[in-house]
């Protein structure tokens, strides 16, 4: 049998010196150079304590040493995160109740629980905070319109049933009331010699076609005439992209008249939109 073949030693456990360079760019161009110039780098060259076979030794790791000393160093951890905790805790509980974090809930003690009992009645407290806030905000427009258009018999009634409406359109209060004053001086009774009804002298025409089926009855109704009336105004205030007093005049003039008069570059303000934003009711 043949003896089994031995596998040569792998690069860096072999006894040369150096590794032979019999061709290559090195070799030619440095023939006659010392063979440590062409060491490998895995050949050790230049590292003394790996030539001398000095063994390299590493720091051990934080894992390492509690892998040795579980106890001490596993005591040390467990002492460092029992201290941060109470101080994680602290912090949190500090935010809960800091008013800068928009918490609407408030604590009377740091420790005491938090159950959804306490967070309900919190959030229904801040609920009703809000409404609060909107209720007397509503309250204070609402009898300011009234004094100021007294002497034209606004009602309370119909003064809430503006704020309400505008409101819903999304249209400002001071541009409904004074639309309405300006239209109407808040009668829903008037009737213009060109046939427009109600608070927002409607053309049924046009109520008709913001409305189907509307008649001109409903139109004497203080809240059907300013729902559609409103709902027109915003129509037109989309139309003209958030233009407000072009939308007004368009209101007035009919946004046939207003496009025409912008398209020839001319300006189609005849002093409507000023009377209802300042809420005098007077234009030419």
């Amino acid at each position: 049998m043949h003896a089994a073949r031995r596998r040569p030693p792998p690069p860096w456990d072999r006894a040369t010196q150096a590794p032979r360079h019999p061709v290559g760019r090195t070799h030619r161009r440095f023939p006659d150079a010392a063979p440590e110039r062409y060491r490998r780098a895995y050949d050790g060259a230049g590292d003394r304590r790996m030539n001398e076979g000095i063994r390299l030794e590493r720091r051990p790791s934080t894992f390492d040493r509690v892998r040795r000393s579980p106890m001490r160093h596993g005591m040390i951890g467990m002492a460092v995160v029992g201290s941060a905790a109470p101080l994680a805790v602290a912090r949190y509980n500090s935010m809960r109740v800091d008013p800068s974090h928009e918490q609407q809930v408030s604590f009377t003690s740091a420790a005491a629980p938090l159950t959804d009992a306490t967070v309900g009645q919190a959030w229904r407290a801040a609920a009703s905070d809000v409404a609060e806030a909107k209720t007397s905000a509503r309250d204070t427009v609402i009898q300011e319109k009234l004094d100021r258009y007294k002497e034209l018999g606004l009602t309370r009634d119909l003064a809430e049933t503006i704020y309400d409406l505008a409101l819903e359109e999304d249209i400002d209060v001071d541009v409904a009331f004074g639309m309405v004053r300006t239209e109407s001086e808040f009668k829903d009774h008037a009737t213009s010699h060109v046939g427009a009804i109600g608070l927002t002298q409607l053309m049924p025409s046009t109520a008709r076609w913001l409305k189907k089926d509307v008649t001109v009855a409903d139109l004497r109704d203080s809240k059907t005439n300013l729902t559609i009336g409103f709902k027109y105004l915003k129509d037109l205030i989309n139309k003209y992209d958030g233009d407000t007093e072009l939308a007004l005049l368009a209101y007035n003039r009919g946004p046939g008249t207003v496009d025409r008069v912008l398209k020839r570059g001319g300006n189609p303000d005849n002093g409507y939109a000023q009377a209802v934003i300042s809420g005098e009711g007077v234009h030419k």
